[in-house]
């Protein structure tokens, strides 16, 4: 059996077309999946949420919990979180409950085991630190 050499015809038929069908449809499917998208910014929009009483929903923090002056005093040999020596290890931290919506001192084992449960109903947020920086 003698070879005959292939033509440029044969070439085009057999490798270029395939492909070119291929990526044709990959490009339809990509195109008509874009254009089936619906915007976000479409969507229906209702009345903001409410709680049951009828009120609206508070939901949205003004801001962190931070040290304060009160804090200070209450809390007498402890600093803001930020003033504290990086690195150095604490005895006690001063938290803010988000359960309780207070600051509290605990002990720094005790905040981390409450921060690194798999609940984060008992989270905590540190604001200040007590020992000798």
């Amino acid at each position: 059996m003698t070879r005959r050499p292939r033509t440029f015809k044969s070439f085009v038929l057999r490798v270029l077309v395939p492909r070119a069908l291929v990526f044709g449809a990959g490009a339809t499917m990509l195109l008509v999946g874009q254009a089936m998208a619906v915007s976000p910014s479409v969507g229906p929009s209702g009345p903001p949420l409410t709680e049951p009483a009828g009120q609206p929903s508070e939901q949205v923090l003004a801001g962190p919990p931070s040290w304060t002056a009160a804090d200070a005093a209450a809390y007498p040999g402890c600093v803001r979180s930020a003033a504290w020596p990086t690195g150095r290890p604490a005895e006690r931290v001063v938290v803010h409950s988000f359960r309780e919506d207070r600051h509290r001192a605990l002990a720094f084992d005790v905040a981390w085991r409450l921060n690194h449960n798999d609940t984060e109903a008992d989270d905590v947020w540190v604001v200040g630190v007590c020992g000798r920086p």
